[in-house]
């Protein structure tokens, strides 16, 4: 590859500007004088991307795999911008694994079912529109944060019906989640067809950082809400902790969303309090303190995703 890629803007008739392309590139990438390129802008930023034809069909060979297995990677494709995906067996696909693999369309917005036979079932995705990845992203932590304050009510006085519904309601989120991954996956591989304004590559990263930081936050909430189900006391230092992760989440909301910087010691003075207190609970509920320090670490995570996207060169 050629070292310098600097490249003189030169004008031609009509007002057009034109720059010559690196021949190594163009060998490269199979190209010649005829082909098509597109020319994405970016952030301030010319890309320029070979045309080429995606992959967007998968197919899953139940005879190899575990049902398990077969979930787990629907998912997978889904979340990554696979648009159709067939299970297929050289055998019935027995109605409970049927069953199963069909429920992740609860789970996955705008996967459907296509068609499906004795022995394979093929899915596709219909909901390819585009998506405001911030917004999203901003409804997405005022919903885990609504969860955080519930969260807080039912361990200050244990309900095993409000736990339920706690956990069904995280459960529920999962569903925003998993469009959301897929949007951000959808863009970082097909710019052309994307409309992203302000959204540089490099913080495009950070977003998917911190959706999976995000994510894992809903998922320790889910399971602390499966222990308090459980619960008949909960001592009064769990509930302060649960204060204190309410505030650590909503200031690290706003390093991350706004880059206020003015937050990032208080943050960590919190963590440093909650492993102290988790550290000196008792047998009974230290289980639960230990969920609760995961989510606590999971808002530093959200905190140093957002000072990193703060730092421009």
């Amino acid at each position: 590859m050629e070292k310098n890629l600097r490249r003189r803007i030169q004008k031609i008739k009509g007002g057009s500007y034109i720059i010559t392309l690196p021949p190594d590139w163009i060998r490269r990438n199979n190209l010649d004088a005829k082909s098509e390129v597109f020319v994405i802008e970016k952030d301030g930023e010319l890309i320029i991307k070979p045309y080429r034809m995606y992959n967007t069909e998968k197919i899953i060979n139940l005879n190899n795999i575990d049902v398990e297995t077969v979930k787990y990677l629907i998912s997978v494709y889904y979340m990554q911008g696979i648009s159709e995906i067939e299970i297929r067996s050289e055998t019935i696909i027995s109605a409970e694994h049927k069953n199963e693999i069909k429920n992740l369309q609860l789970y996955l917005p705008g996967l459907t079912v296509e068609s499906e036979s004795f022995n394979f079932i093929k899915f596709k995705v219909h909901n390819d529109h585009q998506i405001d990845i911030i917004n999203g992203m901003k409804t997405f932590s005022q919903k885990l944060l609504v969860l955080l304050e519930d969260l807080e009510k039912v361990i200050k006085n244990p309900n095993k019906e409000m736990a339920i519904d706690l956990k069904n309601r995280s459960d529920e989120l999962y569903k925003l989640y998993n469009l959301l991954i897929r949007q951000i996956a959808l863009i970082s591989q097909k710019e052309e067809e994307f409309e992203i304004k302000g959204i540089s590559t490099r913080d495009l990263i950070l977003y998917a950082i911190a959706m999976r930081d995000m994510g894992r936050m809903l998922s320790h909430i889910k399971i602390a809400s499966t222990i308090v189900a459980e619960c008949i006391n909960v001592p009064d230092v769990i509930s302060e902790i649960t204060v204190n992760l309410i505030i650590m989440f909503k200031e690290a909301s706003e390093v991350f969303f706004n880059q206020n910087m003015e937050f990032i010691r208080d943050i960590r003075e919190k963590m440093r309090e909650i492993n102290k207190i988790v550290n000196s609970l008792n047998i009974p509920c230290k289980e639960l303190g230990k969920e609760l320090a995961r989510i606590g670490s999971y808002c530093i995570a959200l905190m140093d995703d957002g000072v990193h996207k703060s730092v421009k060169l």
